[in-house]
């Protein structure tokens, strides 16, 4: 089911994209090939109309295939209904709709679940960074992890990643002033308040911990973890019919932020182990999926995944990379200024290594995924 989800998820971004590509070609009557899912080889493909819509064997993205892009022949060139016989701005219309369109979804999708959840959210703090436009407080939260077998912990039914959240009643914030409680009440019967890490879900849990536990274990059989929540509202009229924009804004410098934090210590320790586990590729999000689906009301916090990959793959996208939207759009940038085209042969290379690489990449961090989920 998991896998089903994932790809009916991949499928949706895709449309989305290659859709804007389609709609603004269409509207500047160029001569659209081909509309495929997937990348080739071709698995299954009818013709309708004038374009060919198709199903390709590499499951990763899609793409619309234009008349006159990323050909040398000078007769397709000069087609009037060739993608590269029309404005550069026109060009760069064409290019960058797949951009906006997923920018879009992200936005329309972000609305949802602001929305529903009263205009409010939280996210762990996993880096220094001042949120714009919004109105934030930090939480400290205790996390459990690493249950001891036989222990008070394990055989009171808490599981890795529950929060706690009171101990006797009484809220508890820091692991060090948990751990001093529970060692005053050894031996003694105590309640635990647990919830899932967003502080949803509450219950009780009786247990006693131990007075003479085996060295190493404490007194509940658990490792502790001390983390921060940052909770963003939006307060202010404005804040709220801005919410979708102001926190993709902050998404992407937030995610920014950590990503360059993440390879300045990987560069530091000299280890790529850090950004690999920072990445994921699509076994890591079928991964991410299937966890989303096993909570208790999985739609929110689906919709919320599907709009951050969106607000990502418009990212990406966007980027100057060579077979890449951003890659076109950065060649299309120059003719606009130089009011030169570069040659259709060059640029056609350029593009082929550049989806290339990418396509390695994306090998890479399958078999990165891959061994995080065996090992």
């Amino acid at each position: 089911m998991f896998i089903v989800v994932f790809i009916l998820t991949i499928l949706i971004l895709v449309i989305i994209h290659e859709l804007g590509h389609f709609l603004v070609a269409k509207k500047f009557n160029i001569k659209v090939l081909e509309f495929g899912f997937g990348i080739p080889p071709r698995a299954w493909g009818k013709k309708i109309g004038e374009t060919i819509w198709s199903l390709n064997w590499l499951p990763f993205g899609g793409f619309v295939r234009l008349l006159g892009e990323d050909e040398s022949d000078p007769e397709v060139l000069d087609n009037r209904r060739s993608f590269a016989a029309q404005t550069v701005w026109k060009r760069i219309s064409v290019v960058a709709a797949g951009v906006v369109m997923n920018l879009a979804l992200a936005w329309v999708l972000f609305y949802i679940v602001l929305g529903v959840q009263g205009f409010k959210t939280r996210l762990p703090l996993l880096a220094d960074y001042k949120f714009t436009g919004i109105s934030q407080t930090v939480e400290n939260v205790i996390v459990v992890g690493n249950i001891v077998p036989d222990s008070p912990a394990f055989k009171a039914g808490l599981k890795d990643g529950d929060r706690i959240i009171a101990l006797n009643g009484n809220a508890v914030e820091k692991s060090d002033k948990f751990v001093e409680a529970v060692k005053a009440d050894a031996g003694k019967e105590v309640v635990l308040t647990i919830a899932d890490i967003a502080g949803n879900n509450k219950r009780d849990v009786v247990l006693v911990p131990r007075e003479n536990p085996p060295a190493g274990q404490g007194a509940l059989g658990v490792s502790l973890g001390g983390m921060q929540t940052v909770h963003l509202s939006f307060d202010s009229p404005i804040q709220k019919l801005l919410a979708a924009p102001i926190y993709s804004y902050n998404i992407i410098g937030y995610s920014g932020k950590i990503l360059g934090d993440t390879i300045g210590y990987s560069f530091q320790k000299r280890d790529l182990g850090p950004v690999s586990n920072a990445v994921a590729g699509p076994v890591g999000i079928t991964a991410v999926v299937g966890q989303i689906l096993s909570v208790k009301n999985p739609l929110i916090p689906y919709l919320d995944f599907v709009a951050a990959l969106s607000l990502n793959l418009a990212v990406v996208n966007v980027l100057p990379f060579p077979g890449l939207d951003g890659g076109r759009l950065l060649f299309l940038a120059i003719e606009g200024i130089t009011r030169k085209k570069t040659h259709a042969v060059i640029e056609k290379y350029v593009h082929t290594i550049g989806l290339v690489v990418l396509l390695g990449l994306i090998v890479l961090i399958t078999i990165s995924d891959i061994r995080k989920l065996v090992f």
